[in-house]
């Protein structure tokens, strides 16, 4: 899918997502091709998601479409394990979470080429995974099929496993961050889409992009960070430039 990914070089992780400094990995799809926004904006997956991550006091926008934002959409071929983590920065017991993970499949994904593992039930413990766990006995093996997608609570406890490299090329996945519309984006994603693609997109499209909740950078705006459709933001940019 991606025979090229010299051009889509990324900067390198920092801290513990160092480990996969040498993977193959592509940031912020949305950037290039249409196709990657409407996986992650549209489907019967916003619907899972919704009831999880939906603020019931928004307001602004239709009920019944989703109010929450997709934090990250990126591309990885995994090379080396991930020892098990949480894609949080603070962890709370109980059922209720603000960010979910998202693991869609481009081919197989088994145990000889990186599968996820994960610890069923660990969202809810409020702890954190030991430090460089790579093997649980109570850890579960997720092997999914091209078009899968996983979707699971950012404060589960997951890892990979390590690739084979007798078993042919590393899996590409795409991996989907969605969290509540409150909470920080790893990347300001609507200002990556190309500004054509953007005026094509629909307003809840526009709005799980970010669009509708930007942290306001003039001296007199309104303290709310959120707007409805009538009030979303526009990317400034140009877009990607191709060579």
């Amino acid at each position: 899918m991606f025979e090229s990914t010299e051009y889509f070089k990324s900067g390198a992780p920092v801290g513990f997502q160092n480990l996969i400094k040498n993977d193959q990995m592509i940031n912020n799809l949305v950037a290039y091709e249409k196709i990657f926004i409407d996986i992650a904006t549209t489907g019967d997956h916003l619907k899972i998601l919704k009831y999880f991550l939906d603020d019931p006091y928004y307001k602004l926008v239709p009920d019944e479409d989703p109010n929450f934002v997709l934090a990250q959409l990126n591309a990885r071929a995994g090379n080396v394990a991930l020892p098990f983590h949480v894609d949080t920065r603070m962890v709370t017991e109980g059922f209720s979470t603000w960010s979910v993970q998202g693991f869609f499949a481009i081919g197989d994904v088994g145990l000889k080429n990186g599968c996820l593992m994960v610890i069923p039930g660990s969202h809810k413990s409020g702890k954190f995974p030991l430090e460089g766990a790579t093997d649980y006995k109570k850890s579960l093996d997720i092997e999914i099929r091209p078009g899968d997608l996983v979707l699971f609570s950012s404060q589960l406890h997951h890892g990979t496993r390590e690739y084979d490299s007798m078993s042919g090329s590393p899996a590409w996945t795409i991996l989907l961050t969605y969290r509540c519309w409150w909470c920080k984006q790893q990347f300001s994603l609507y200002e990556l889409v190309d500004r054509k693609i953007f005026s094509d997109l629909t307003n809840n499209q526009k709005l799980l992009l970010g669009a509708a909740s930007v942290t306001p950078s003039k001296i007199n705006a309104s303290s709310s960070s959120r707007v409805g459709y009538d009030g979303m933001w526009r990317p400034v940019n140009k877009g990607i430039e191709y060579e």
